[in-house]
């Protein structure tokens, strides 16, 4: 009787084991699935910029059924990017929505990890004033401004610090009827990216 018992014993010891595998294997592929229509744009995006001039917005063409672009694009959605460099100097982004169209900016790394993301319902007024520098652009604005008595920025500068100096902004804009492609297409063109002159 103890050979059966064992062997019962045993089997009931192998179900938790069986379970944690089983739920592991669900657990990554349910990940997977769910991270694939973040991942996969982000590497398109990435690759898009690669070889844009630095400090150059550059228009992406719209998606359409013969041509649809990056992963995951929305055909409805109208794209710029700009590259950027931070050993040549901090990086000024300008945006802004018009209240009609929503807007949004990301600011990646050039592997495409997302520094910061916000859309115009989080700025003053829709209005993007986004300066990223490094760590010690940053000190040297903050030691600048204290020799000149200037305790503040402008009220409507976000000031990012990225972790690394290459990566890349990408301008969002959204249509939201057919037929606002002129309209829309004018107001990404007033996108702004420039370098600015390095902190002494």
């Amino acid at each position: 009787m103890s050979a059966p018992s064992d062997r019962f014993d045993r089997m009931v010891g192998l179900i938790p084991w069986a379970l944690a595998v089983a739920f592991g294997a669900v657990a990554t592929h349910l990940l997977s699935v769910l991270a694939l229509p973040a991942l996969a744009p982000n590497s398109a995006y990435r690759r898009l910029a690669a070889d844009l001039p630095l400090g150059e917005v550059r228009l992406l063409p719209r998606a359409t059924p013969d041509h649809p672009g990056p992963t995951f694009s929305d055909p409805f959605a109208f794209l710029a990017v700009c590259r950027f460099d931070l050993t040549l100097g901090p990086l000024r982004l300008r945006a802004n929505a018009d209240g009609d169209h929503p807007l949004s900016v990301s600011v990646r790394l050039a592997n495409g990890a997302i520094v910061w993301s916000g859309s115009d319902g989080q700025t003053p007024g829709g209005h993007f004033n986004i300066l990223i520098v490094t760590r010690s652009q940053a000190d040297a604005i903050d030691a600048a401004r204290e020799d000149q008595d200037e305790t503040a920025t402008d009220g409507d500068e976000l000031r990012l610090v990225a972790p690394r100096p290459k990566g890349f902004a990408l301008f969002r804009l959204l249509a939201l009827r057919e037929g606002e492609a002129e309209t829309v297409a004018a107001q990404r063109a007033g996108f702004e990216c420039a370098t600015e002159k390095p902190p002494q």
